[in-house]
């Protein structure tokens, strides 16, 4: 089998999903991303977008007779749009599949408990104890650990309710997944650390050198200026921040429900060359809904 990475946009907006003619293009679902090795599949976030994937995993690696498959699922946080597919999952509803779920505590209740809550019979007809896959489910502490033969290492987000990235690095290989950050409280657009910030300082670090960084541009600067502390990223302080840290790839992720296919365009069109032109070189792309690439 090939040694690549498969990375896989199954769902790039965010706050809630915008399905319709003006989003065709960069895709309506909320947030989920597959990462298939050769021997696994990692799953983040299971927004809208992880129903489809689902779909596509009963087809094409549906377990035969005793077989189990396993899926390494890793969540950010536990707000609508990240965790809203999951009971449209449908091999959590098989007993050939072994989902492991990873993701941290909220402030205010268990991460189990948060994903039992949503089936709640108020919200949802069919209750989490009628999956029939072997779940596992594990908060994460901030020491690095190893899932399958990759090392994850783990940084807090700022983001209200708080949110976790992801930095996983496998067969001389490493990515980010860093969704619902708000990048402007710790470093300006230009990208300088603002205050000796500690939390902007780990942020740098985590994604120092990596591949490839998924993260959180939901608004332009102009949007920023009037959302502040609503946690997430303006476009530019993305960028800026990914290139001091010497990111390869940078795509930018969890759109905003209100931008459409051309705002989107003139955006990348607006930043596409800035970045490219730069020395050392950053590639940068917007997520697209059913792009795969590989690492």
């Amino acid at each position: 089998m090939s040694n690549d990475i498969l990375v896989t946009f199954w769902g790039t907006r965010g706050s809630i999903a915008a399905p319709g003619r003006s989003t065709e293009k960069y895709g309506g679902n909320t947030s989920c991303v597959a990462v298939e090795f050769s021997d696994s599949m990692f799953i983040f976030d299971a927004g809208t977008g992880i129903r489809q994937l689902g779909v596509n995993i009963m087809n094409t690696r549906m377990p035969k007779g005793d077989e189990k498959y396993d899926i390494y699922m890793f969540l950010s946080h536990t707000h609508w749009d990240h965790i809203q597919g999951l009971p449209f999952f449908q091999p959590a509803y098989h007993p050939g599949f072994r989902l492991h779920i990873y993701g941290s505590a909220t402030q205010d209740a268990m991460l189990e408990r948060l994903l039992i809550g949503q089936m709640d019979s108020n919200y949802f007809p069919v209750p989490m104890s009628a999956l029939g896959s072997d779940m596992n489910i594990t908060e994460v502490d901030k020491k690095p650990m190893e899932v399958a033969g990759a090392k994850i290492t783990f940084e807090d987000l700022h983001h209200p309710g708080g949110a976790v990235a992801f930095r996983v690095e496998k067969g001389g290989k490493s990515f980010v997944y860093a969704t619902d950050n708000e990048l402007n409280t710790q470093f300006t657009e230009e990208g300088e650390l603002i205050d000796d910030n500690p939390v902007g300082k780990a942020y740098s670090k985590l994604i120092s050198g990596v591949d490839l960084l998924i993260a959180d541009g939901q608004y332009t600067s102009e949007e920023y200026a009037v959302k502040v502390g609503w946690g997430h990223t303006s476009i530019p302080a993305l960028l800026s921040v990914a290139h001091k840290a010497g990111v390869k790839q940078t795509a930018v992720y969890h759109h905003d429900p209100m931008h459409t296919d051309n705002m989107l365009d003139e955006l990348s069109s607006k930043y596409l060359h800035k970045f490219q032109d730069l020395n050392p070189r950053m590639d940068i792309f917007w997520a697209r809904e059913g792009l795969t690439l590989a690492l």
